[in-house]
């Protein structure tokens, strides 16, 4: 039979031990959530072509925020600009692996809901892939109406899993999941990327200041959180 003292000395361990775990997890949801950038592309490098993959350039912004600014003209009614900001390391990683897409950005105009950017994950085509597609799945992450914008504020969007730490800036969710194709958790990731609408009103404008993606496969945390740079 166990003493008083013994007892407590258990009690005190169980919560020294829960203590830890507790701090522990803290420490792992402030790393995989930290926004102070890995990486970054500057505007009218090779690399940024390869982001921006032959879509809209975008430009510096005139009053001098960080970001590149992408401004809808009228000569193409259907330009867009598309941000790719994934690619295969060594290992593949799957739908299962990923854990969330953020991207900080500031809305300067708004006209309807094709006014706002969105985010796209696309998986690896294979043998029962559709002919005409390159991909097998496309899964949109987009703002659905109950969000709300405020013009000029340099906000975190986010999808998948909210971020915990961040850089003072108000959080805006991606929270509406639309899915072309099977979507299933063993898909190979190909492209992970930001796109605004090709039928957003002329004189959309839209500041990308980081985008980035979160990646959890077994015990390697992956975190991409690249700063666009003129």
């Amino acid at each position: 039979m166990s003493t008083l003292s013994q007892k407590r000395a258990l009690h005190q361990e169980t919560i020294s031990h829960q203590g830890v775990h507790a701090i522990n997890s803290s420490i792992h949801n402030l790393q995989e959530f930290s926004h102070t950038p890995n990486g970054q592309v500057k505007l009218g490098t090779a690399e940024a072509a390869a982001v921006q993959a032959l879509e809209a350039i975008p430009i510096a912004d005139p009053n001098e925020r960080a970001g590149w600014l992408y401004v809808k003209g009228a000569a193409d009614p259907k330009q867009k600009f598309n941000y790719f900001h994934y690619g295969q390391g060594t290992n593949a990683m799957l739908l299962s692996d990923l854990t969330a897409l953020h991207s900080i950005l500031t809305i300067d105009t708004y006209t309807t809901a094709q006014s706002l950017p969105f985010f796209n994950v696309f998986t690896l085509a294979d043998a029962s892939s559709p002919n005409a597609s390159w991909y097998k799945s496309k899964i949109t992450y987009s703002m659905s109406p109950g969000e709300h914008m405020i013009l000029g504020e340099s906000v975190q969007c986010w999808s998948i899993k909210k971020p915990i730490d961040h850089t003072g800036k108000r959080f805006v969710e991606f929270n509406r999941k639309q899915v072309d194709g099977a979507g299933l958790p063993n898909e190979t990731i190909q492209f992970i990327t930001v796109h605004s609408d090709s039928i957003a009103p002329v004189g959309t404008q839209i500041l990308v200041q980081q985008i980035g993606y979160n990646l959890f496969g077994g015990r390697n945390l992956v975190e991409s959180r690249m700063s666009l740079i003129t």
